[in-house]
């Protein structure tokens, strides 16, 4: 395997953490009225399918592959994130139950203007599960394995996790600012940034992906809920 070089490390993180938010500019609002936006945001989403494994093997040259890790330790993972995802989804409700939840409400116009535009309209519960279960995977594989595990090994493990965070947080405050005031998006995009931090924290506390993943998963789908609701009022 190669040493780490950090300079390289560098190279592979950098536009792993800008372009995201750079694809959400443009899919979300530069390209919002435009037919433009759904093959942007799917190349967007290929992106982050593609680079962690391009920049792995031809930048960082490393073998893509890690120590074996049975699959207990990956079930043994499971509980503690679907407890923590369950605290969180039961927050969100709490939260819906208070007048944030009537700012949340307010947003339903956009919403359904945004849904329509990218075309899921029809089929929004079958994209809600998609997010909850494998955009999820796709974002603990980009944002857990690649970021912050890169991070790690060029910086402190503290500073890892919250420039991970802030890397994960970035293109949420893109999504969010189209449906709420700048200081409410930063005020969402901070809460997703706190939870990016211990997404990555449970990642590295267990040694696999499975805890967060669970985690991560249960808390989209229960945005997704609230937002299903939201459409159907």
């Amino acid at each position: 395997m190669e040493p780490i070089c950090p300079r390289r490390t560098w190279l592979v993180l950098l536009p792993a953490m800008l372009i995201p938010a750079l694809a959400a500019l443009f899919y979300f609002v530069w390209l919002k009225d435009s037919e433009a936006a759904q093959p942007v945001y799917g190349g967007a989403k290929l992106f982050i399918l593609v680079w962690p494994v391009a920049a792995t093997l031809f930048i960082l040259q490393r073998p893509l592959g890690g120590k074996h890790r049975p699959m207990a330790l990956h079930l043994r993972a499971i509980p503690l994130g679907l407890l923590i995802g369950l605290g969180i989804a039961a927050l969100i409700a709490a939260l819906m139950a208070t007048p944030l939840g009537h700012l949340v409400k307010s947003a339903t116009g956009p919403m359904e203007e945004k849904v329509n535009s990218l075309g899921i309209q029809e089929h929004f519960i079958l994209f809600a599960v998609c997010l909850s279960l494998f955009h999820s995977l796709l974002e603990e594989y980009y944002w857990r394995w690649f970021v912050y595990g890169n991070l790690r090994t060029v910086i402190s493990r503290p500073a890892a996790h919250a420039i991970a965070a802030v890397g994960f947080s970035l293109h949420h405050i893109v999504v969010t600012s189209q449906f709420f005031p700048l200081h409410w998006a930063l005020v969402f995009s901070a809460a997703v940034g706190i939870g990016g931090f211990f997404w990555s924290w449970l990642y590295q506390r267990q040694g696999t992906l499975a805890g967060a993943w669970a985690s991560h998963a249960v808390v989209d789908a229960a945005l997704m809920t609230v937002a299903y609701t939201m459409l159907q009022s």
